[in-house]
Protein backbone atom coordinates (compact mmCIF):
# COMPACT_ATOMS: atom_id res chain seq x y z
CA UNK A 1 0.00 0.00 0.00
CA UNK A 2 1.52 3.61 -0.99
CA UNK A 3 0.56 6.68 0.11
CA UNK A 4 1.00 9.91 -2.29
CA UNK A 5 1.98 12.42 -0.03
CA UNK A 6 0.53 15.47 -3.09
CA UNK A 7 -2.84 13.75 -2.79
CA UNK A 8 -2.69 14.48 1.04
CA UNK A 9 -1.86 18.01 0.71
CA UNK A 10 -3.99 18.87 -2.13
CA UNK A 11 -6.97 17.28 -0.53
CA UNK A 12 -5.04 20.13 3.05
CA UNK A 13 -5.36 22.75 0.97
CA UNK A 14 -8.59 21.98 -0.28
CA UNK A 15 -9.90 21.96 3.03
CA UNK A 16 -8.31 25.66 4.29
CA UNK A 17 -10.15 26.98 1.17
CA UNK A 18 -13.48 25.91 1.77
CA UNK A 19 -16.17 28.17 3.58
CA UNK A 20 -18.09 25.65 4.71
CA UNK A 21 -17.39 26.55 8.62
CA UNK A 22 -18.00 30.37 8.29
CA UNK A 23 -21.92 29.80 9.95
CA UNK A 24 -19.89 28.53 12.60
CA UNK A 25 -17.60 31.52 13.71
CA UNK A 26 -21.12 33.49 13.48
CA UNK A 27 -23.02 31.72 15.52
CA UNK A 28 -20.03 31.70 18.37
CA UNK A 29 -19.77 36.09 17.41
CA UNK A 30 -24.07 35.79 18.28
CA UNK A 31 -24.33 33.29 20.98
CA UNK A 32 -23.10 35.67 23.85
CA UNK A 33 -25.35 38.79 22.43
CA UNK A 34 -28.43 36.58 22.47
CA UNK A 35 -27.80 34.56 25.80
CA UNK A 36 -27.37 38.11 27.74
CA UNK A 37 -30.65 39.16 25.76
CA UNK A 38 -32.56 36.13 27.37
CA UNK A 39 -31.23 36.44 30.74
CA UNK A 40 -31.98 40.43 30.96
CA UNK A 41 -35.48 39.42 29.82
CA UNK A 42 -35.42 36.68 32.89
CA UNK A 43 -34.63 39.43 35.24
CA UNK A 44 -36.92 41.87 33.53
CA UNK A 45 -39.86 39.24 33.88
CA UNK A 46 -39.04 38.16 37.53
CA UNK A 47 -38.90 42.00 38.66
CA UNK A 48 -42.35 42.63 36.94
CA UNK A 49 -43.77 39.62 38.42
CA UNK A 50 -42.94 40.66 41.66
CA UNK A 51 -43.86 44.19 41.62
CA UNK A 52 -47.41 42.57 40.67
CA UNK A 53 -47.33 40.61 43.46
CA UNK A 54 -46.01 43.31 45.89
CA UNK A 55 -48.85 45.69 44.44
CA UNK A 56 -51.74 42.65 45.57
CA UNK A 57 -50.21 42.30 48.92
CA UNK A 58 -50.20 46.19 49.84
CA UNK A 59 -54.28 46.19 48.30
CA UNK A 60 -55.08 43.10 50.34
CA UNK A 61 -53.56 44.87 53.72
CA UNK A 62 -55.03 48.21 53.15
CA UNK A 63 -58.19 46.47 51.91
CA UNK A 64 -57.72 44.50 55.56
CA UNK A 65 -57.12 47.48 57.01
CA UNK A 66 -59.73 49.42 55.82
CA UNK A 67 -62.68 47.73 56.86
CA UNK A 68 -61.10 46.79 60.11
CA UNK A 69 -59.61 43.30 60.50
CA UNK A 70 -56.99 44.85 62.37
CA UNK A 71 -58.03 45.39 65.80
CA UNK A 72 -56.87 47.39 68.97
CA UNK A 73 -55.45 51.24 69.16
CA UNK A 74 -54.42 53.00 65.88
CA UNK A 75 -50.97 51.98 66.49
CA UNK A 76 -51.87 48.54 66.92
CA UNK A 77 -53.66 48.61 63.86
CA UNK A 78 -50.51 50.15 61.69
CA UNK A 79 -48.54 47.89 63.52
CA UNK A 80 -50.35 44.43 62.33
CA UNK A 81 -50.96 45.59 59.20
CA UNK A 82 -47.00 45.86 58.98
CA UNK A 83 -46.55 42.64 59.96
CA UNK A 84 -49.14 41.32 57.74
CA UNK A 85 -48.27 42.74 54.39
CA UNK A 86 -44.03 41.75 55.52
CA UNK A 87 -44.77 38.43 56.06
CA UNK A 88 -46.33 37.83 52.63
CA UNK A 89 -43.40 39.71 51.03
CA UNK A 90 -40.39 37.93 52.96
CA UNK A 91 -40.35 34.90 50.55
CA UNK A 92 -39.81 37.59 47.30
CA UNK A 93 -36.94 39.89 49.48
CA UNK A 94 -35.82 38.84 53.10
CA UNK A 95 -34.79 42.50 53.58
CA UNK A 96 -37.36 44.12 52.55
CA UNK A 97 -39.22 46.86 54.22
CA UNK A 98 -42.82 48.13 55.33
CA UNK A 99 -44.45 51.56 55.89
CA UNK A 100 -48.03 52.08 56.76
CA UNK A 101 -49.59 55.10 57.70
CA UNK A 102 -53.27 56.25 57.70
CA UNK A 103 -53.98 60.06 57.30
CA UNK A 104 -57.37 61.76 56.66
CA UNK A 105 -59.06 58.39 56.77
CA UNK A 106 -56.76 56.80 53.88
CA UNK A 107 -54.54 54.31 54.41
CA UNK A 108 -51.30 54.31 52.62
CA UNK A 109 -49.03 51.18 52.51
CA UNK A 110 -45.32 51.22 51.16
CA UNK A 111 -43.00 48.67 50.50
CA UNK A 112 -38.94 48.92 50.12
CA UNK A 113 -37.64 45.83 48.61
CA UNK A 114 -33.92 45.01 46.89
CA UNK A 115 -34.13 44.04 43.16
CA UNK A 116 -30.89 42.10 43.71
CA UNK A 117 -32.86 39.73 45.72
CA UNK A 118 -35.49 39.55 43.66
CA UNK A 119 -33.60 39.10 40.00
CA UNK A 120 -32.04 35.68 39.55
CA UNK A 121 -29.27 36.75 37.21
CA UNK A 122 -28.20 39.86 38.05
CA UNK A 123 -27.84 41.52 34.62
CA UNK A 124 -30.67 44.13 34.90
CA UNK A 125 -29.32 45.32 38.53
CA UNK A 126 -26.39 47.35 36.58
CA UNK A 127 -28.62 48.80 34.04
CA UNK A 128 -31.08 49.88 37.04
CA UNK A 129 -31.85 51.38 40.60
CA UNK A 130 -31.16 49.10 42.82
CA UNK A 131 -34.62 49.52 45.20
CA UNK A 132 -37.90 48.64 43.99
CA UNK A 133 -40.38 50.96 45.90
CA UNK A 134 -44.08 49.78 45.55
CA UNK A 135 -47.30 51.84 47.44
CA UNK A 136 -50.79 51.39 47.72
CA UNK A 137 -53.69 53.11 49.21
CA UNK A 138 -57.10 52.81 50.18
CA UNK A 139 -60.11 54.79 52.19
CA UNK A 140 -60.88 52.95 55.57
CA UNK A 141 -64.38 52.36 55.64
CA UNK A 142 -64.78 51.44 59.72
Amino acid sequence: MTVHAGGFVRKFKAFLRREDGSSTIEFVLWLPIVLAVLLLIVDASMLFMSRTHAIRVLQDTNRLYSVGQFTGTPAERIEKAQTYALNRLQGLSPSATITTTETNRVVRTRATMETAEIAQIGFLGLMIDTTMVVAAEHRVEF
